[in-house]
């Protein structure tokens, strides 16, 4: 079978790229999926914490994978992307071969191995714990449902991590939109470092991009007839949508069409500048003091720790109580066995 594929890969190609999918057809790429670039790291501590928490997960390469395919790849996908109810699984057209899509192709494309090959995943938490997860993590004002959590509102370093969660795992644009559900799962499996299948969160994501973008397309052709008002169409999720493809063309050995204009790393959208102030305000608010079992050596040994610290404790001393209510006991007594170190750093 190896054989055969290699055999088809080396022989001309059966279509050209505009039978395949006309150039007229083509659709713009959005900013969504962005980038991690580890080398443009901002200076902010919370950034610097948030990300070396992550760098801790088994999948944070999906933060910063990427790869280099022919442009007209990325089109067949999204023209091709459909739901296959018999298989129960969303499918797709790359050259001349269909591929059924799940999340073992997601997870096998971000090179997503189990911590635990002997343990079964664990169930990911419910809204309702959600919801008392993220009061717990500290917010303005108590959450009552998920629908009206925005990263924005959040607070430090847990609004960071959401953020990024956000803007590289999802087909998201803005930073400040509402997360759904798989996101805070994500965030949440992180913050207690639990076993749930993040593969499985992040393809959850992927299929509303799928779903968001055939709706507009349906919507579009209604245009074309006269019924609706255009609604512009973008392709999503656009490193994901290479990484499955990428990963779909080594195993298959699909033509490698070296004559077609290829995507590279370097159009893809790199992760921005966050703000860390709070909505209205040019001071960060801390929420829960992180977890003890997040702090690894790493961290510990790093300068900006200390300025994280630094920064944590002058602002919870210039609002008593503000943050505090969100402190266990061990927070206070940690705390209050740092005072004399911070204070001669002031």
């Amino acid at each position: 079978m190896a054989n055969t594929e290699q055999a088809l890969a080396r022989a001309s190609p059966v279509r050209t790229d505009e039978q395949i999918v006309p150039r007229n057809r083509w659709v713009p790429i959005g900013k969504s999926n962005c980038y991690l670039n580890e080398e443009k790291s901002q200076r902010s501590p919370i950034f610097k914490i948030a990300v070396d928490i992550l760098k801790q997960t088994n999948f944070f390469r999906a933060f910063t994978a990427s790869s280099t395919i022919p442009a007209i790849y990325i089109q067949q996908f999204w023209d091709t992307i459909r739901f296959d109810s018999k298989a129960g699984s969303f499918k797709c057209q790359l050259d001349e071969q269909w591929f059924n899509l799940n999340q073992d192709t997601l997870r096998d494309a971000l090179q997503i191995t189990p911590v635990d090959k002997n343990r079964a995943f664990s169930s990911p938490p419910t809204p309702d714990t959600l919801v008392d997860f993220v009061n717990k993590l500290g917010y303005p004002k108590e959450v009552m449902h998920l629908s009206n959590v925005t990263t924005n509102d959040m607070f430090q370093p847990w609004r960071a991590l959401a953020t990024i969660i956000n803007l590289c795992l999802t087909g998201k644009t803005s930073g400040f939109e509402r997360p759904r559900a798989p996101v805070l799962q994500i965030l949440w499996g992180i913050v207690n470092r639990a076993h749930i299948d993040y593969a499985e969160r992040m393809w959850e994501e992927f299929t509303q991009s799928i779903h968001t973008f055939t709706e507009d397309k349906r919507k579009l052709a209604q245009h074309t007839l006269g019924k609706k008002k255009a609604t512009l169409i973008l392709i999503p999720s656009i490193r994901f949508t290479k990484l499955i493809i990428f990963h779909l063309q080594r195993l298959h050995n699909f033509h490698p069409r070296p004559e077609s204009p290829l995507h590279l790393p370097t159009e893809e959208p790199v992760l921005g500048h966050l703000k860390f102030s709070a909505k209205g305000s040019k001071q960060e608010v801390f929420g829960m003091t992180i977890p003890n079992e997040l702090i690894n050596n790493v961290i510990r040994g790093a300068d900006y720790y200390d300025d994280y610290r630094v920064k944590e404790f002058q602002i919870n001393r210039t609002n008593p109580g503000m943050n505090t209510r969100f402190w266990s006991k061990k927070d206070v007594d940690r705390s209050k066995d740092f005072i004399f170190a911070i204070q001669k750093r002031l």
